[in-house]
């Protein structure tokens, strides 16, 4: 459903500033300055910053979202923790980003941001851009190697989840690539840069490259093994707007839905997982008739 597309706002709402006072290769910890607010918002992984920056921008109408973020049926949008600091802002220990998000089209975000400790203001057309251009400065690369493949098809198996962390296992059926998650790791960085893994020469996908099912008995088990409390397949189909479009299939509430944007997948992801982690049980009323197979070209 189109909610809008043009707001007139000062630009200065627009702005956040990202004290980024952790960061591995596992998570990213810090605050978030906000003109709105005298006290700084703690994040302690990139789907929490994401999810605070959003409900912000709701709160003051700028800049405005032009679609409703789809969500599974019978779960419940996301719904975490303000956890505040009366820290005035200040610049991070590690670094810190001045971001500025223009708009809000696609289900996704539209900008630049600035590394305060740097000179240059970079543009992104998406959160997934914006994702992986932030951690290839923070981990000091310049450049972001060439990905000559991106993993299309990729299961999702969730064991533990809080707060945008999880712990489990990604799969990529055709290539049988397993990586796996024993320690909590910030869900939104390591599932961007999993599915944008380069395919080498003895990773040739075993099933052919057209193998479309997302589920099939013709993977093998640990493939179609799920997650303690959810699992999802994902199929990615186009990419536009610098970001992923496709399908994802919650496995476990036999419900499948479109996403639009790298964003809008995660929070699908995330609601379920969130839900789960809480409840240690499945929502309850689901519609039926749903497969449990996606099939695409």
């Amino acid at each position: 459903m189109t909610v809008g597309r043009m707001s007139v706002v000062r630009n200065a709402d627009r702005y956040f500033t990202i004290a980024v006072d952790e960061f591995d290769d596992n998570s990213i910890k810090g605050i978030l300055f906000h003109e709105s607010s005298s006290n700084g918002i703690i994040f302690e992984s990139l789907l929490e910053m994401f999810f605070h920056m959003d409900r912000i921008f709701d709160q003051l109408g700028s800049p405005k979202q032009t679609v409703q973020i789809r969500q599974f049926s019978g779960v419940n949008g996301l719904s975490l923790e303000v956890k505040e600091t009366s820290e005035k802002e200040r610049p991070g220990k590690l670094a810190t980003f001045s971001v500025f998000v223009q708009y809000r089209y696609y289900a996704s975000w539209q900008g630049n941001y600035k590394w305060l400790e740097g000179d240059e203001r970079v543009p992104f057309g998406s959160e997934l851009e914006l994702i992986l251009s932030m951690y290839l400065l923070l981990s000091g690369s310049e450049t972001k190697e060439h990905v000559s493949n991106i993993i299309t098809t990729c299961h999702v198996a969730i064991d533990t989840y809080h707060s945008g962390k999880f712990t489990g296992n990604y799969q990529n059926i055709p290539s049988e690539i397993l990586e796996q998650q024993v320690q909590p790791v910030d869900l939104a960085k390591s599932l961007g840069t999993f599915m944008e893994y380069e395919l080498k020469n003895d990773d040739i996908p075993k099933y052919g490259l057209n193998y479309g099912q997302l589920i099939s008995s013709d993977a093998c088990n640990l493939c179609r093994r799920g997650g303690k409390i959810a699992s999802f397949s994902i199929k990615v189909l186009f990419h536009e707007h610098a970001t992923w479009q496709g399908i994802i299939f919650w496995r476990e509430g036999r419900q499948q839905q479109l996403f639009r944007s790298y964003k809008e997948m995660l929070y699908l992801i995330a609601t379920v997982a969130e839900t789960s982690a809480e409840n240690n049980r499945y929502p309850e009323h689901l519609p039926a008739g749903a497969g449990y197979a996606l099939s695409g070209s």
